[in-house]
């Protein structure tokens, strides 16, 4: 399996994970992703909303924010957290 098809798999895993609410599967599976692919975008986000404390939430949101400063979930996400 390509480092590629890898990591989209493993998105898709933790995606679904986090949506049916199993955190801590969808927590595993998109760490994997972003130990494979540090610039996944989505996985940044899509882990900001599974970690467990405020501090790692702010470290997700960091991370998607380098990646892409024009996200607009990132943003939201950070204002929340400064309020």
């Amino acid at each position: 399996m390509s480092n590629s098809t890898q990591v989209t798999d493993l998105l898709r895993q933790g995606i679904a994970a986090a949506k049916a609410g199993r955190t801590q599967e969808a927590r595993q599976a998109l760490l994997h992703v972003t130990e494979l692919d540090e610039q996944n975008e989505q996985a940044w986000l899509w882990l900001s909303g599974v970690v467990d404390s405020l501090e790692d939430r702010r470290v997700c949101l960091e991370n998607v924010l380098v990646i892409n400063p024009d996200n607009a979930y990132a943003q939201a996400g950070m204002s929340w957290l400064d309020q």
